[in-house]
C-alpha cells in the first residue's frame, strides 16, 4: 500500500523513497515507467502477502508456496545487503548519497527476507497440505 501511496503522492515522494532517477523522471513527466514499475511491484508485494497467508494456513493453499516464498526470501535478503557496498563506497548507485531512509528501509527488508528464511528453514520438513481437503 505504501507503494501506492507513494505513486499518488508524487514525484517528490517517490524520490524520497529512493526510487531511480528515471522513475522520478517519469512521475514529473507523467509517462509510464513510474507507474506500471510501483503498481508492478505492489503486485509482488501483494502476492507475497497472499502467499505468506496461505502458508500460514489462513486459507486454501497456492501452489508452490514454499518455492515462491524462497524466492521472496533470497530477493529480499540480496536487496537488504546491497548497502553493505554503498555504505563502504558512502554512495548508492554510483551517485546518490547514503542517507537514513536507505539504511532504515534497506535494514528492513533484510529483516523480513531473513524472517522469511528462517520460517522456511523451520519447515523444511513439513510438507505443504493438499489444495482440497479430503471428503
Amino acid at each position: 500500500m505504501l507503494h501506492i501511496a507513494v505513486l499518488a503522492a508524487g514525484p517528490e515522494w517517490i524520490a524520497f523513497v529512493g526510487a531511480p532517477p528515471e522513475v522520478v523522471r517519469s512521475a514529473e513527466l507523467a509517462t509510464w515507467l513510474a507507474p506500471v514499475s510501483t503498481l508492478g511491484i505492489a503486485a509482488l508485494l501483494a502476492g507475497l502477502a497472499l502467499y505468506s497467508l496461505a502458508a500460514a494456513g489462513k486459507f486454501r493453499s497456492l501452489p508452490l508456496v514454499k518455492p515462491i516464498l524462497g524466492l521472496f526470501a533470497a530477493i529480499f535478503v540480496l536487496r537488504g545487503l546491497i548497502i553493505v557496498p554503498a555504505l563502504v563506497q558512502g554512495r548508492v548507485n554510483w551517485a546518490a548519497p547514503v542517507d537514513v531512509f536507505i539504511v532504515t528501509s534497506s535494514f528492513a527488508i533484510l529483516v523480513l527476507g531473513v524472517a522469511l528464511c528462517l520460517g522456511l528453514w523451520a519447515t523444511r520438513g513439513s510438507r505443504q497440505p493438499p489444495t482440497d481437503p479430503p471428503p
